[in-house]
């Protein structure tokens, strides 16, 4: 465990006030695709048979340089499906 040094003692990197910014990817049906959507200009898809879960791989793969947060698996109609949880087990949570 990381720990920060304060007068009198020690804090536990988890009691630090300060909020690290979280990971959301969002993957969403697109043009008879899927599409894994980051952030503005940072928008790739797929399509084909195995256009999800190319989405998916990609979404994971890109994860690992974040700092925690989720990948959130969306229907048709824009509400979530399944959420991927970063920096956890690789069990997905069916929403």
């Amino acid at each position: 465990m990381f720990f920060q040094h304060f007068i009198g003692g020690t804090m536990p990197e988890s009691a630090n006030s300060v909020q690290q910014p979280q990971t959301i990817i969002e993957i969403r049906p697109f043009r008879g695709g899927w599409q894994c959507y980051e952030g503005p200009g940072v928008q790739p898809y797929w399509t084909g048979d195995t256009a999800k879960e190319d989405a998916i791989g990609y979404a994971t793969a890109r994860a690992k340089f974040g700092r925690g947060g989720e990948i959130r698996i969306l229907d048709h109609d824009g509400k979530v499906q399944t959420i991927i949880p970063l920096n956890k087990s690789p069990e997905a949570i069916e929403a």
